[in-house]
């Protein structure tokens, strides 16, 4: 509607709504007031739908991150946020880690960092962890777990993530995890031999980057089992048998896992009550905690020898 169809209109509504005003001349002040407020509807009705600059810029921030500035001139970034909304769309958490990973070539030649593995936790921002065991869920953001030789943040995935999703890159976060045994070794076994390669076999398996069944490193978010403890320190050459150790001031056995005091949540029992796995979440991997205190031998000797 113009100016004219404005004032028209509100001239029409004069005899409905004030029947005692009868001066309707443009001298008349009421006149006057409606010719102003359709001056303003006017400009009103102009603005409605169009897109200023300050709206520009706080769409092109939406797109590029809270802390882009303008470079060049609005319209030139316009064209090329467009141009990143083209490219292939990160969704899913399985998006953004072959994303990264199918570009770690070029990650190192533009940063020198190294990328090893990468884990994405959906509906998560890991960067506000707090005391409670399980990450609070957040819809609409995503936490890509990134274990690489630097701390740096891949600025690769932000042009590929949708509009509404709020990206978070962090390292891993570690559970520390002490692991207690004893060795049955067969007779004249040499001792020393085992006790170093059951610690070095330990800490191997639950390497984040070598460990795991596969040795492609201990999976992220998977908890860590007394069975499998035993079965591997059973399967040395000159282990009999493997056991609890026993606490020499009691007299009884020791859990053959233990997590920091704090975090007793983590410790998962059988209908028994004995201790069965260490739970971890989804972001995190293991650090182990063994050495020669910790990974005790009894050999045996045969009958007859000192």
């Amino acid at each position: 509607m113009t100016w004219d169809d404005l004032v028209r209109e509100g001239r029409s509504l004069i005899p409905a709504w004030a029947p005692e005003w009868t001066n309707h001349n443009p001298s008349d002040p009421g006149i006057t007031l409606i010719e102003l407020f359709a001056f303003l509807s006017e400009v009103l009705i102009y603005r409605v739908n169009r897109i200023s600059d300050d709206h520009l810029v706080m769409f092109l921030k939406l797109m590029n991150g809270p802390g882009w500035a303008p470079k060049k001139s609005l319209s030139e970034e316009k064209v090329e946020a467009i141009d990143k909304l083209l490219r292939p769309r990160l969704v899913t958490s399985s998006d953004y880690e072959r994303a990264l990973l199918a570009n770690t070539d070029r990650l190192a030649l533009a940063t020198g960092e190294t990328v090893a593995r990468v884990k994405c936790v959906g509906e998560s921002d890991l960067d506000l962890l707090d005391a409670t065991p399980e990450p609070r869920s957040v819809p609409g953001h995503m936490s890509v777990i990134v274990l690489s030789d630097r701390s740096t943040t891949p600025s690769i995935l932000e042009p590929g993530r949708l509009l509404t999703t709020r990206l978070h890159v962090v390292p891993p976060q570690y559970v520390v995890v002490g692991i207690r045994a004893t060795l049955v070794l067969e007779q004249d076994a040499d001792s020393e031999a085992i006790q170093s390669g059951a610690i070095d076999r330990l800490q191997t398996f639950f390497d984040p980057l070598e460990g795991g069944s596969d040795r492609k490193g201990w999976p992220f978010g998977r908890g860590v089992y007394v069975s499998e403890v035993y079965q591997l320190l059973q399967d040395i050459p000159g282990v009999e048998y493997v056991k609890q150790s026993i606490n020499v001031k009691t007299g009884r056995g020791m859990a053959e896992l233990n997590a920091p005091a704090s975090e007793q949540w983590r410790e998962r029992l059988n209908a028994v009550h004995e201790l069965e796995e260490i739970r971890l979440l989804p972001h995190e991997l293991v650090r182990i905690t063994v050495d020669r205190d910790s990974i005790l031998v009894d050999q045996r000797r045969r009958s007859g020898k000192t």
